[in-house]
C-alpha cells in the first residue's frame, strides 16, 4: 500500500462498528450504529467491508440500546426509535409487496415501515450537480430529510479508502445501505450523517467576502484597474477568481496547472499586489491530465511516479504514486506560486466518481501548505458537504433562475450543504435589469457565499459603477453590509463545522405544510438570529414597490433595517422600495458586525471595531468565534470565543463580553466596541467596566437606537454594560397605515388628489364602499392606471 503522507492517514478503528452492535450470519451483516442509524450489508461470498468510503468514514460512535430476539429463522433488533425484523440469510431485497420483505424497519409507535426498495416518496430532497442553463428549476437528488421519518443511502458503489488514504474500487457485487430513522427529530437523523460522513470544513474567512468572477481576460495592469475602481468606488472585494483564460496554452487546449506567462509573466508578484491589498486568489483548472509541456518539476516527477514526464498523461485517481506525484511536483508549486485557493469546473456529471477523487487528494494537499483547504467546484453527488464550497454552473440571467435560488439554498440542508455559490446577477444571456440586478445582490448579502459573476463583454454590468446612480448605491451598501456581517457569518459557519447546524434552514423544518406554498417556500433562517423572505419578483411599476407577502415564524421579530417591530405566527403584506429587504431579527438578538477599515474595506480579518446589535425583548447569549481564518491552525487551538450576554429586564438592560477560551495573538489584543440597543430608549444612568474598572464611554440616540462606545478595550477583559432606564423598549410596530401613507407621498399626483385618496383609504367604511369612492375619482382627474392600483392596494390590506 502506497504511503501518500501524513495528511492522508486514516484511523480504521473508526470504521469498524464495535461487535457489540453487530449482528452477523453467512451473507448477512447488521450493524446498529446508532439509536437511529442502521447499516445492512449482504454479500453471497460473506465477505463484508471495514475499511472507511468516500461516504462513511466513521461507524463507531453512539452507545445504541437495543433488545434482541432471534431463532434459526427470525432476527428482531428493537431500539429506541424502531423495530427491525429480518428473515435469516435471506436476500433483502424480495418482492414488492411489504408482507413478502425478507427485512423491515418500523418506526415506534407509528405504522411507517421501511424495506429494500420503499420508493421513500415523501422525501423533500437535496441538491443538484448544477444550474447550468436551468429554467425555472431542475431535478433534485434525494435528502436526508423526509416526512417519513426514514431515508436511505446505497453506499456499495462508493470507492474504499485504506489505513494511507488510497482510494481502491468498491465491491458492486455487495449491497451495502444506511438506514437513518429519526421519525420527528431530523435534528437526530442529521447528526448522524455528520458523524458518519465527517463534519463540513471550517472555510477561509475571506470566502464569506464579496467575490468578483467576471470571465474577462484581465492582464496584470487589468487587475489592478479593477482593484482601484473597487477601491475608489468605496466597496470591499476579498477575493478574485480567474478563469481558464488565465491558464497557458497550447494549440490543443488551456494548460491545466500553468499560468499563461504572456498575461501573467510574474504570478507570485500578482498574488503578493493582491494580498497586500487583503484580496485572496482562486484559479481555474482541469483535472483531465497532466500535458507534457506543463510547468513540471521532471526530476522529481520521475523520482516519485518512475516514469518520464515528458508525454502526456492521463490523471487516474486509482494510482497513488501517480497522484502523489502530481500533488508534488504539479500542484504545490502551483499553490506557491500565489494561488490561495483551487476552482475545479469538471462539467461532465458521468465522471463525478473520478471528480470527486480529485477533490479529495486536493483538499487533503492543502494542509501540506500554510493555507485553509478550500476548493470551489461542482456537486459530484458523494457528501457534498465535504470539501467546501459547490459551484452551480453558468445561469441565465432572469427572475426565473433568482426565484429558484433560495429554495435551492434552503432544501440543500436536507443534505447537510450550507456553501453553495452562484452568479450574482447571473452568469448570460437575459436582459442587464437594475432591478433584477439589486436583488441579486441583496439576496447574495444575505446567501452562504456572494460571488459577483457574469461572461465576459462589456454589457454585463457585474461593476456596480457601471449602473445608475441610485442603483449603484444600493448595492454598494448592501456589499458593505455583506464584508460588516463576516463577523457573524464566521462564528455561524463555526457552529455548522463543529456541530453540523446549517447555516441556512428553511421555514418548513418547523413549519412543514409551508414546502409547496409557493408565498412561503423560499423563506429561511439565516443563522441562529436572523430569517429572510427573499424578493424574487419584479416590483408593481406605479406602485415602485415590491407587493410581499411574508409569513413569520412564532416569536417577535423586528426588521433588521428599520426595527420595526412584527409579532410571528401570523402572515404579512408588506411594500418594498428597492433599498429595501425583508431580514429580521429574533426577539433578543446578538449580532456582532465589523465596522469597517475606511482605508482598506478589503480586510475581512478580525475586526479592530465591533459594532454589536442588540434586540430587545429576552436575554440572549452568543457565541463569538475568532481565529486567524487562513490557516488550519484553529485545529489546534488557535482561536478565540467570546461570550456576549444579553440581560434583558422591561426597566434595565446590560450587556457583558467575557472572553471565554482562546489563545493571545489570534483577534486584536485591543478593540473599540460600538454597543447598539435597537429600539431602546436614551437613557443617562449607563456604567462600563472593564475587569470593574470605569470606562469612558460616549453615548447617543440615533433613530430608534440607543448606542453606547467605548475605545482601546483590552480584548482579554471580561467587559459589563449596565444600563438602567423606565419603559426602556420603543414599541416601533409595523403599520400597515404608514405604508400606505408612503406609498401616497410618493405617487407623481396632486397634493388635493392625495388628501382625497388618504380620506378614503383611512375612512371606516367597508372595502367595496371604498372601491366605490375610489373610482370616482376619475371626474377629479386620477388616472385610470393609478385607480387601478388603488383597488388593487384595497385587496390587499383586505387580506391583513
Amino acid at each position: 500500500m502506497y504511503d501518500l503522507g501524513n495528511e492522508f492517514k486514516i484511523n480504521l478503528a473508526k470504521s469498524k462498528t464495535p461487535s457489540a452492535y453487530v449482528y452477523r450470519g453467512n451473507k448477512y451483516r447488521i450493524s446498529i450504529i446508532s439509536n437511529s442509524l442502521i447499516r445492512f450489508e449482504y454479500s453471497e461470498t460473506g465477505s463484508f467491508n471495514d475499511y472507511p468510503t468516500f461516504f462513511a468514514t466513521n461507524r463507531s460512535f453512539g452507545s445504541p440500546k437495543v433488545s434482541v430476539e432471534e431463532d434459526n429463522q427470525i432476527l428482531i433488533i428493537k431500539g429506541e426509535k424502531f423495530t427491525l425484523e429480518y428473515k435469516k440469510e435471506k436476500n433483502f431485497i424480495a418482492g414488492k409487496l411489504i408482507p413478502d420483505q425478507n427485512l423491515r424497519v418500523t418506526i415506534t409507535n407509528t405504522e411507517k415501515t421501511w424495506y429494500f426498495g420503499h420508493p421513500e416518496a415523501r422525501n423533500l430532497m437535496g441538491t443538484a450537480f448544477s444550474l447550468d442553463d436551468m429554467n425555472g428549476s431542475v431535478p433534485l437528488d434525494k435528502g436526508l430529510f423526509s416526512i417519513d421519518g426514514f431515508t436511505s443511502f446505497d453506499d456499495s458503489r462508493t470507492p474504499i479508502l485504506d489505513q494511507n488514504g488510497n482510494i481502491l474500487a468498491p465491491n458492486y457485487k455487495n449491497i451495502d445501505t444506511y438506514l437513518f430513522v429519526y421519525n420527528n427529530d431530523f435534528g437526530v437523523g442529521l447528526r448522524d450523517y455528520f458523524n458518519l460522513t465527517t463534519l463540513p470544513p471550517l472555510i477561509p474567512r475571506y470566502a464569506l467576502g464579496v467575490w468578483w468572477a467576471k470571465n474577462e481576460k484581465y492582464s496584470e495592469e487589468g487587475i489592478q484597474k479593477l482593484v482601484n475602481s473597487f477601491k475608489k468606488n468605496k466597496i470591499p472585494f476579498s477575493i478574485l477568481l480567474l478563469g481558464e483564460y488565465a491558464r497557458a496554452k497550447n494549440k490543443y487546449s488551456n494548460l491545466s496547472f500553468s499560468f499563461d506567462k504572456s498575461i501573467f509573466p510574474n504570478p507570485l508578484a500578482l498574488s503578493n499586489y493582491l494580498h497586500k491589498n487583503h484580496i485572496f486568489l482562486g484559479t481555474n483548472i482541469k483535472t483531465d491530465g497532466i500535458l507534457s509541456v506543463e510547468e513540471v518539476n521532471h526530476n522529481e516527477f520521475i523520482k516519485i511516479y518512475k516514469e518520464n514526464a515528458d508525454k502526456n498523461i492521463p490523471i487516474n485517481v486509482y494510482n497513488s504514486n501517480l497522484m502523489d506525484a502530481f500533488l508534488k511536483t504539479i500542484i504545490n508549486p502551483y499553490l506557491q506560486s500565489g494561488v490561495d485557493f483551487l476552482w475545479i469546473d469538471d462539467k461532465n456529471k458521468e465522471s463525478s466518481l473520478r471528480s470527486f477523487a480529485m477533490n479529495y487528494y486536493l483538499f487533503k494537499n492543502f494542509s501540506q501548505t500554510n493555507k485553509r483547504g478550500l476548493i470551489l467546484s461542482r456537486n459530484f453527488g458523494i457528501v457534498p458537504h465535504k470539501y467546501s464550497i459547490l459551484y452551480s454552473g453558468d445561469t441565465n440571467i432572469n427572475w426565473k433562475t433568482l426565484k429558484f435560488l433560495p429554495f435551492f439554498n434552503a432544501t440543500a440542508s436536507n443534505i447537510g450543504v450550507s456553501w453553495w455559490s452562484h452568479d450574482i446577477g447571473g452568469y448570460k444571456g437575459g436582459i442587464e435589469d437594475s432591478e433584477l440586478y439589486m436583488r441579486y445582490v441583496q439576496l447574495g448579502t444575505y446567501s452562504p457565499i456572494l460571488r459577483l459573476s457574469s461572461d465576459e463583454g462589456k454589457y454585463y454590468k457585474r461593476e456596480p459603477w457601471k449602473w445608475d446612480a441610485k442603483t449603484f448605491e444600493i448595492v454598494k451598501n448592501y456589499l458593505n453590509l455583506r464584508h460588516k456581517l463576516i463577523p457573524y457569518l464566521y462564528a455561524e459557519a463555526n457552529k455548522y463545522s463543529t456541530f453540523g447546524s446549517p447555516l441556512i434552514q428553511p421555514l418548513y423544518y418547523k413549519y412543514p405544510e409551508t414546502y409547496d406554498e409557493p408565498l412561503y417556500k423560499n423563506e429561511y433562517y439565516f443563522g441562529s438570529e436572523l430569517f429572510v423572505s427573499p424578493i424574487v419578483t419584479p416590483k408593481d411599476t406605479v406602485m415602485n414597490r415590491v407587493v410581499h407577502r411574508i409569513f413569520l415564524p412564532n416569536g417577535v421579530w423586528y426588521d433588521f433595517k428599520t426595527g420595526k417591530k412584527f409579532t410571528g405566527g401570523r402572515r404579512y403584506v408588506t411594500f418594498y422600495k428597492d433599498e429595501d429587504y425583508p431580514v429580521f431579527a429574533k426577539t433578543g438578538a446578538i449580532i456582532p458586525l465589523a465596522i469597517l477599515d475606511k482605508d482598506n474595506l478589503n480586510d475581512t480579518s478580525s475586526p479592530k471595531t465591533l459594532e454589536i446589535n442588540v434586540f430587545p425583548g429576552r436575554s440572549n447569549t452568543y457565541k463569538l468565534y475568532e481565529d486567524d481564518g487562513i490557516t488550519s491552525k484553529y485545529k489546534d487551538g488557535m482561536s478565540y470565543i467570546t461570550e456576549i450576554n444579553y440581560y434583558y429586564k422591561e426597566n434595565d438592560f446590560s450587556l457583558s463580553l467575557e472572553p471565554k477560551e482562546g489563545t493571545s495573538g489570534v483577534i486584536p489584543t485591543h478593540r473599540n466596541y460600538v454597543i447598539r440597543f435597537r429600539n431602546t430608549k436614551f437613557t443617562n444612568d449607563v456604567q462600563v467596566f472593564a475587569n470593574e474598572i470605569n470606562v469612558p464611554f460616549k453615548s447617543y440616540t440615533e433613530e430608534n437606537d440607543f448606542v453606547i462606545e467605548f475605545e482601546n478595550i483590552d480584548t482579554s477583559s471580561k467587559v459589563l454594560v449596565y444600563c438602567k432606564g423606565k419603559d426602556i423598549e420603543i414599541d416601533a410596530k409595523r403599520a400597515i397605515d404608514e405604508d400606505l401613507e408612503s406609498i401616497i407621498t410618493d405617487l407623481s399626483i396632486t397634493t388635493e388628489l392625495k388628501v382625497e385618496i388618504d380620506r378614503i383609504l383611512f375612512s371606516d367604511k367597508s372595502i367595496k364602499e371604498k372601491r366605490i369612492e375610489m373610482r370616482k375619482l376619475k371626474r377629479k382627474g386620477l388616472s385610470t392606471i393609478f385607480i387601478k392600483m388603488f383597488i388593487k392596494l384595497l385587496e390587499y390590506v383586505a387580506e391583513v
